[in-house]
């Protein structure tokens, strides 16, 4: 994405090299993504267009409304209502990260909650909430995220 304005092409780097960074440490692989509120509009934010990570550049960078709509006419990701949501439901969050971490995915097919043991997990608090999307949608859904209403109920 060109943008003029200093502060926000310093974010559309910041942002290439976060994506590089949660790739290379095994954080984020090919189905995950990251995005950022916009320092100048916090009713906007930025993510890649629809590629794998590891192809992101600045140029790639798209801008969205906090209803998960863009101008752009490149393909852009279904998950983006996952963020959209979350900045919507939270002003004070600046960047959401979408991943499916292997160290995670075991606690979606278990009910054992995740819980911090060591110092190093204390962030997590007393417990991390778990969202059931078959007890709102139903057994036939799609397990996907990628509509507003569901998204609204994850955020």
């Amino acid at each position: 994405m060109k943008d003029n304005n200093p502060v926000r092409q310093k974010v559309f780097e910041e942002l290439v090299t976060a994506t590089k960074i949660l790739l290379h440490e095994g954080i984020m692989d090919t189905f995950g993504h990251i995005s950022v509120r916009d320092p100048e509009d916090p009713e906007s934010f930025f993510l890649g267009q629809k590629l794998a990570p590891s192809l992101i550049t600045v140029d790639d960078i798209q801008r969205f409304n906090l209803s998960g709509e863009t101008s752009d006419n490149r393909p852009s990701y279904l998950e983006r209502y996952i963020h959209s949501e979350i900045y919507k439901a939270r002003p004070d969050v600046q960047c959401v990260l979408h991943t499916h971490s292997p160290a995670v995915l075991p606690y979606c097919f278990v009910d054992t909650p995740l819980r911090p043991v060591t110092h190093m997990g204390a962030f997590i608090g007393e417990s991390v909430p778990v969202y059931e999307i078959r007890d709102k949608h139903g057994d036939e859904t799609d397990l996907f995220g990628g509509s507003p209403d569901v998204c609204a109920d994850i955020a």
